[in-house]
């Protein structure tokens, strides 16, 4: 996602979304790689250095793990004080995130500002503050929270960073985020760090301006179809996806596995292979 967001938490997997007609080799968040495609394994480049671009939230670490189980402590505590069912709730808090997006941007201080809004909203006049306090205790223990690190990647940033140039390109608060890079002791892997607060086309291409990076040397690594991939496609880098089981259902979005630019692997162990 997603890195750093206002990461939305009902659902660890959604459902899938349905292909249109014709087109068989498209996929939304988290598809498997194609079987017939022969881009998976091989090599990307040629011997010569390549300007590597990661996501970190999802990517280089779990992160909407916390946020998804934050969001189903705060619902459970809401159902149980009579402020609505389940769907209801979710709903509110849908309905509240993308003005909170607005107005915050994505983090987590964004996301607790967003569960102090939406019980301010449903909360009955006898239980506020029982529910006051209950989301202070969800949101000291979410803040609190440490990312770890996901299987293999620092050992691979180790071995890229000997061959190509890395650089750290995650959407959010950058304190937040920065801190999280400091904690993860991976910061000397990249010559170039930068948290913008979104991740479209035209930060891509201040990015690419910003770092003095080669386009047709470069390439986005990350999670999400919404942020990292086809906003990269779209300012003319390649783009590798690594799925993951828990990315934000905001970051979905459908990505084109024609597109020779895109290459899938299953995890980040992969890129040592690739690279």
């Amino acid at each position: 996602m997603s890195d750093g967001r206002v990461c939305d938490l009902t659902k660890s997997n959604p459902p899938p979304r349905h292909r249109p007609p014709r087109e068989p080799r498209r996929a939304t968040a988290h598809p498997a790689p194609h079987p017939d495609n022969p881009r998976r394994h091989q090599p990307l480049g040629d011997g010569r250095p390549l300007h590597l671009i990661f996501d970190a939230d999802d990517t280089l670490w779990d992160s909407n793990i916390h946020f998804l189980e934050a969001e189903a402590r705060f619902v459970a505590e809401l159902v149980a004080a009579r402020a609505g069912a389940i769907e209801a709730v979710r709903a509110a808090i849908r309905r509240r995130e993308r003005e909170i997006i607005k107005s915050h941007g994505y983090g987590r201080e964004p996301f607790v500002a967003l569960m102090r809004m939406v019980a301010a909203e449903l909360a009955p006049p006898g239980a506020r503050e029982r529910l006051g306090a209950a989301v202070e205790r969800i949101a000291a223990h979410f803040l609190a929270r440490e990312c770890e690190l996901l299987p293999d990647v620092e050992p691979t940033l180790i071995e890229l960073a000997a061959r190509h140039h890395l650089t750290l390109f995650t959407k959010g608060q950058p304190r937040e985020q920065l801190r999280k890079l400091e904690r993860s002791g991976l910061r000397r892997h990249f010559s170039h760090v930068e948290v913008p607060p979104e991740k479209d086309e035209a930060a891509y291409r201040r990015l690419l301006e910003a770092a003095a990076l080669d386009r047709t040397r470069a390439f986005m690594i990350g999670n999400s179809p919404r942020s990292d991939i086809n906003p990269a496609l779209r300012a003319g880098l390649r783009a590798v996806f690594i799925p993951h089981p828990h990315t934000w259902e905001l970051e979905h979005e459908e990505l084109d596995l024609a597109d020779e630019r895109v290459t899938v692997i299953a995890n980040f162990r992969i890129l040592r292979e690739i690279f």
